[in-house]
């Protein structure tokens, strides 16, 4: 499949300088008849519309856009810089009180990435403040996090569940009303064999950041673990596809001048370490040589627009496919450090959670409404994962 005009102005919205042979390839796309409905129709779904807002003011082409459609753009780009400086003011609050209780702690992701590379400008979106800490100031996090008015809903339904999704992946996440989730993490490559190696690896490189309990991850480490990371979701039913993600490495190598090759890669297992090159050859030969962009480049499908078409194309028969393939490996996969018991009792306490997990996922009131809860849960489980298949 060649690659349409529509999906390739999207992709060139990750270009923030400007560049000879990218503004020559947009006015070429921007001058010939394109279908406006269906570029923004990509953005909003893969969530770049602030990205394309900014690359088309920047470059001064709003003439070639029709005004609804600009007009919707920028709606979307303003709203991301009021979202942004709200954030930003909960980075400060956030690490105030961490320096005040002395808790070390690294932004990753999104969050690391506004105070970065995307400083000077509001086109990042972010659903949750993602930072890394040592698992044994969790219980001075919670209490510090708690004073602030965060609550933990129970994302695990029992000990067991919170002791193996912990070891997987982060703790459960930390609520508030009015401001971003945290989500907070113990390690960066869950279900590695030697993730404490590699955590004390990551820790062993870190910034100080200007006298305060922030420090900064090496670069390279989080260029590794965000390859590692878009890797893990691509195919994953629970997050849609953002293309935002593929933006940020290629923004990250961009600015620092990095690339994956290092000792910490080859730490890694075979399978993890594969996946993160797949990710980088993605990036590399997609927007690395903006030279390619006036050639033959575009004239083929590459492996993103394979991926992008793929997720546009998708049927709902496709989606089931992926789900339950994706709730297959979830059981049968091998590499994650689950064992056949840890297996069953997931399963086996999301149909049948203990009665404080009933308690805060219903909001129960009275204690005597609980049981009549615990009958409900199974048919509750499955009915959300019947509306996952379908929709």
């Amino acid at each position: 499949m060649i690659n349409s005009p529509e999906l390739q102005l999207v992709l060139l919205s990750i270009y923030f300088k400007t560049e000879p042979h990218i503004l020559y390839k947009a006015q070429q796309i921007l001058q010939d008849p394109i279908q406006w409905p269906d570029i923004l129709l990509m953005a909003k779904r893969w969530q770049v519309c602030p990205f394309l807002y900014h690359f088309i003011s920047t470059h001064d082409f709003q003439s070639y856009v029709p005004k609804l459609y600009f007009e919707s753009l920028k709606e979307d780009y303003e709203r991301q810089a009021i979202q942004t400086i709200i954030l930003k003011g909960q980075l400060q609050v956030l690490n105030y009180h961490f320096t005040q209780k002395k808790i070390p702690y690294c932004l990753i992701k999104g969050a690391e990435l506004i105070e970065t590379i995307y400083k000077g400008t509001p086109v990042r979106p972010m659903s949750d403040i993602d930072i890394l800490c040592y698992p044994k100031d969790i219980n001075r996090i919670s209490e510090t996090l708690a004073s602030l008015g965060y609550f933990q809903k129970t994302m695990h339904q029992s000990y067991e569940l919170q002791s193996i999704a912990t070891y997987r992946k982060h703790y459960p996440a930390f609520f508030h009303q009015k401001k971003h989730t945290i989500e907070v993490h113990f390690n960066l490559f869950p279900g590695a064999s030697n993730q404490n190696d590699l955590t004390q690896e990551l820790w062993a490189n870190v910034m100080p950041m200007n006298h305060t309990s922030q420090f900064r991850l090496n670069g390279y480490h989080h260029l590794l673990y965000m390859c590692h990371h878009l890797k893990y979701h691509i195919q994953s039913p629970r997050e849609g596809l953002v293309l935002y993600w593929f933006f940020d490495i290629y923004q990250w190598t961009k600015q620092f001048q990095i690339s994956i090759n290092g000792p910490l890669s080859q730490s890694l297992s075979p399978k993890d370490r594969e996946g993160i090159e797949s990710i980088y050859s993605i990036i590399d030969r997609q927007w690395i040589k903006p030279e390619m962009l006036s050639t033959s480049f575009f004239k083929t499908e590459t492996m993103l627009a394979r991926i992008l078409n793929q997720h546009l194309q998708e049927n709902r028969l496709d989606r089931i496919k992926r789900v339950i393939s994706y709730y297959w490996q979830l059981w049968c996969d091998q590499y994650p450090h689950w064992s056949i018991s840890e297996r069953f009792i997931y399963w086996f306490r999301l149909f049948f959670p203990n009665f404080s997990y009933l308690k805060d996922r219903y909001h129960v009131k009275h204690k005597w409404c609980l049981p009549l809860y615990c009958i409900v849960n199974p048919f509750l489980v499955m009915l959300r994962a019947i509306k996952r298949l379908i929709h």
